[in-house]
């Protein structure tokens, strides 16, 4: 007999094992050590107060991993992870989990739930659909080895800078957007691990006019902007290249780029960047 209940108290070791074993036959790849998943969790504000399991006597056959947060202001549950063991699979597990889930965010003030989903994983996004959920838009996906991308050439300009910054100004960055990242890109999920991070500004003439975030260990670019006013010079370039130079990683991963926003996927194919197969953010009103 299956039955669902948070996460409260059981132990990470087995939340990985069930985590290794849902996810070992995923669409894209997903083997993470012990830590390594305990890390993308706790960037993506996961509170195991309020995720969820399915257990068949003491054995952990599925799990949601929950992040909580802000989202467009509201108090808001996200999807870090949903999966069921092979051997359980449509027992209507996962179903059950998102259903019984429900209740407990509402008592805990959560007004809505956030989910990606794979574009190519279909029957996920039909579940989705069917309990409600609406696509809020479309996101891309990049990621390549960092030998792998292209030089492009770029005009060194007097007067322009690449420094490290150490105290970032979000609202300064925020006015150099196009578009909202999308949660495991947010402010909030940077700042949980920021020491992870290097944060790179341009300076024209010692005023910034645009900055670009990446994680020292995975190669993840979680955000890079320019000002309006100032793109299309060379500046992305320079600062695109001065990021590499700060990962240890062999690859480059950019994740959750707005599918509407067309330049950056112009910039990503001139540097030789393939585009992945892209998710589909979704809502829910809880």
């Amino acid at each position: 007999m299956i039955k669902i209940k948070q996460l409260t108290d059981t132990s990470f070791e087995t939340i990985h094992r069930a985590f290794a074993n849902a996810f070992s036959d995923y669409v894209e790849p997903f083997d993470l050590t012990l830590e390594q998943l305990k890390y993308m969790v706790e960037r993506r504000g996961c509170n195991l107060e309020l995720s969820f399991g399915a257990f068949s006597d003491n054995e952990l056959v599925g799990l949601t991993l929950n992040g909580i947060g802000s989202w467009n202001g509201e108090l808001t549950a996200y999807d870090s992870g949903t999966g069921v063991i092979k051997e359980y699979r449509k027992q209507g597990i996962a179903t059950r989990m998102f259903n019984e889930s429900l209740p407990v965010l509402r008592e805990n003030n959560i007004t809505q739930y956030l989910l990606e989903v794979i574009k190519s994983n279909t029957s996920a996004y039909k579940l989705y659909k069917k309990a409600g959920f609406k696509v809020c838009r479309e996101l891309d996906y990049y990621k390549t080895e960092k030998a792998k991308i292209g030089l492009l050439e770029f005009e060194e300009s007097n007067g322009i800078d690449i420094k490290t910054i150490t105290k970032p100004d979000w609202e300064l960055f925020k006015s150099f957007w196009d578009f909202y990242p999308s949660w495991q890109n947010s402010i909030d999920s940077i700042n949980r691990k920021i020491e992870h991070f290097d944060i790179l500004g341009v300076f024209e003439q010692s005023k910034i006019i645009g900055y670009g975030i990446i994680e020292k260990h995975t190669g993840d670019i979680p955000q890079l902007a320019i000002s309006e006013s100032k793109r299309r010079k060379g500046f992305a370039t320079k600062l695109f290249y001065s990021l590499l130079d700060k990962t240890s990683s062999e690859h480059i991963k950019i994740i959750n780029t707005d599918n509407v926003y067309e330049p950056f996927k112009h910039y990503a194919e001139k540097l030789g960047i393939p585009d992945g197969i892209g998710q589909y953010e979704m809502i829910l009103k809880i």
